[in-house]
C-alpha cells in the first residue's frame, strides 16, 4: 500500500474532505481487516485507515491513530454519505494508551464507492458538549473493538447527566 495521502481539499471550521473509496477493482481480494486507504490530517497528527473489516461482505472501518504521545481523551468527528444518500455523523473518542499507538476503531455502517466523506481531527472534549443523543448512541455503537468502548466510558466520566444516561444507554 502507498504512503498515506494527505487530502487536497479543506472544509470549514477544522474539517477535511477524505479521499474516495478505491475502485471495486483497485481493492484487494484478502479477508477482513485490510487496510484499503490511509490519510494523514491536514496537521500531521492523526492517521485514518480505512479497513475492510467484513469477510464476505464489504463491510468498512475507520481506525484513526494518533502520531506520538497523546496525553488526553480526545474526539473526532467523521461525516460520511451512504449511497442511499442518508448522511451518518459520528463521534470518534481517543484515549492515551499506555501500551501501543493512541488509536479506536469504528464500524462505517452502509459506507461504500460512492460515499462522500469528511472528518475533524481530534481535540479535547468539550467541557458541555451539545451532541445530539441519537448522534452519541450510533456512535458507542458503531465502536468495534473495547479500546473504543472504553474510550466512551472515559468520554462519559467528563459529561453532563443527559450525555452520561445516553452512553449507559448505549453501551
Amino acid at each position: 500500500m502507498p504512503e498515506p495521502r494527505r487530502p487536497a481539499a479543506l472544509a470549514s471550521e477544522g474539517w477535511f474532505v477524505l479521499p474516495s473509496l478505491p475502485s471495486a477493482g483497485a481493492l484487494t481480494a484478502s479477508g477482513s481487516d485490510t487496510a484499503v486507504l490511509k490519510v494523514v490530517s491536514p496537521d500531521g497528527r492523526t492517521v485514518f485507515v480505512l479497513r475492510r473489516v467484513g469477510g464476505r461482505t464489504a463491510e468498512y472501518g475507520l481506525e484513526l491513530v494518533l502520531r506520538g504521545v497523546a496525553d488526553q481523551l480526545e474526539l473526532a468527528t467523521v461525516q460520511y454519505t451512504r449511497p442511499d444518500g442518508e448522511q451518518r455523523t459520528l463521534l470518534v473518542p481517543v484515549s492515551p494508551s499506555s501500551v501501543g499507538p493512541t488509536a479506536s476503531l469504528v464500524r462505517l455502517d452502509g459506507f461504500a464507492a460512492g460515499s462522500t466523506w469528511q472528518a475533524t481531527g481530534p481535540t479535547p472534549i468539550p467541557e458541555d458538549p451539545a451532541w445530539p443523543s441519537e448522534t452519541v448512541a450510533d456512535s458507542i455503537r458503531a465502536a468495534h473493538n473495547e479500546t473504543t468502548r472504553e474510550a466512551w466510558r472515559q468520554v462519559r466520566e467528563r459529561t453532563g447527566q443527559g450525555i452520561r444516561e445516553t452512553i449507559d444507554g448505549a453501551l
